[in-house]
């Protein structure tokens, strides 16, 4: 079996779009179909069908995605494994969703780094119910997240918290204002989307939905909407007024979680890393950004 073929596969059920996984994968799109056509022919199953002009996982194909994965991650780790040198003796996978890289967890790798010398860390982003089958695969050892999973196997600590706001580019906007403003919808989980949907009398449609703070930012600043973000990621512009706080908004705060697999704070690899985010007041990007590195920053 060719690992790009199973690359391909993960692609392509990723994208749901063979011409969007062939440009991703840098190939023809004849190349990507050939590519599935030869793993199909070697299971004896059909991976995807097309309905309304989507593209979907057949019932095999569904079967096939966590094995593809594993197999995935199984060789690119034995990769990094031969070619970590050998005063790098300490390896780490840490995953997350897009929203929480883009916020904070980005600007904590450096910090890390210099807190653990010998470390080699490798990084993924997916969502949520991804990371939790990758942790459960032992294909990361813990992940950030807005919610704790609800699973035996998992165990969760409070790493940092989000203080979110609501914000837009006009003076003196109220919550009634939003919709015409446009709702830019920011996912930071499901029980603060709750709380966000109680604001608005009436359901609002929004005219943006993303997972990432700074899509949200940057269409807010250079076009129009109203988004809750963290307070760190806009203080900058409050001051400048090029933003500003929707009156009447509530502040309310987020928490972020480390997620690791049960039992994985006491080990010797993992441990000390897990103390550490414990014990560190994890701030979003742009507060993390204005704070020097130095050796006693820790």
């Amino acid at each position: 079996m060719n690992i790009d073929t199973l690359r391909t596969f993960l692609e392509v059920a990723k994208t749901r779009h063979f011409g969007h996984a062939a440009e991703n994968l840098y190939l023809t799109q004849s190349a990507v179909s050939s590519r599935i056509k030869q793993l199909e022919s070697l299971i004896g199953a059909t991976l995807f069908i097309r309905q309304r002009n989507n593209i979907l996982l057949t019932s095999a194909g569904e079967r096939l995605l966590p094995h593809a994965e594993n197999l995935l991650a199984g060789w690119q780790l034995a990769i990094q494994e031969a070619g970590v040198p050998t005063k790098q003796n300490t390896q780490i996978s840490i995953g997350g969703t897009s929203n929480l890289w883009d916020t904070f967890l980005q600007s904590l790798l450096p910090r890390m780094a210099s807190q653990f010398p010998n470390l080699y860390i490798r990084t993924e982003i997916n969502n949520p119910q991804h990371l939790v089958r990758s942790l459960l695969g032992n294909r990361v050892d813990l992940f950030a997240a807005l919610e704790t999973p609800a699973n035996s196997d998992i165990e969760s600590q409070v790493i940092g918290e989000l203080e979110l706001i609501m914000v837009c580019n006009c003076q003196g906007r109220h919550i009634e204002d939003v919709p015409k403003l446009g709702h830019v919808f920011v996912d930071w989980g499901t029980a603060f989307n709750l709380q966000q949907a109680r604001l608005f009398q009436e359901p609002v449609a929004p005219v943006l939905h993303t997972g990432q703070s700074h899509i949200a930012l940057e269409f807010i600043l250079s076009h129009k909407g109203a988004a809750f973000l963290p307070r760190a990621l806009v203080e900058a512009y409050l001051e400048s007024e090029s933003l500003y706080q929707v009156e009447d908004s509530p502040m309310i705060k987020q928490q972020v979680f480390a997620v690791y697999k049960r039992g994985e704070d006491k080990s010797l690899s993992l441990g000390p890393i897990i103390t550490m985010l414990q014990e560190r007041d994890i701030k979003p990007d742009s507060a993390l950004a204005t704070l020097p590195l130095s050796d006693n920053d820790w």
